[in-house]
């Protein structure tokens, strides 16, 4: 009979089951923003209305820096990912006594 192979610790299962979600979600940040970059732009138009406070902004704008902050995100939880990934490969194999 073979002897059944030992458990897997919990924090490599850990490990198997995170950093697959945080590369998901920087590809996802990254899609996003380009989403956000790929959407047509308009801006309000300021006009001299001396007894009006308010602004006119059309529905759907994002803020400038919307997709620049999502993409830096997305790049880093995607590049935290593979790092980790790549460091843990490069390792010293443990003693086998």
């Amino acid at each position: 009979m073979t002897a059944t192979p030992p458990p897997v610790p919990r924090r490599e299962r850990a490990v198997r089951v995170v950093v697959p979600v945080l590369a998901v979600l920087g590809l996802v940040l990254l899609g996003t923003a380009a989403w956000f970059e790929s959407r047509p732009t308009s801006y309000g138009w300021f006009a001299y209305a001396p007894l009006s406070g308010t602004t006119y902004v059309p529905d759907g704008t994002y803020a400038p820096g919307a997709a620049a902050l999502l993409s830096g995100a997305g790049a880093l939880l995607i590049g935290g990912a593979v790092g980790f990934v790549l460091g843990r490969r490069s390792r010293p194999a443990a003693d086998e006594r």
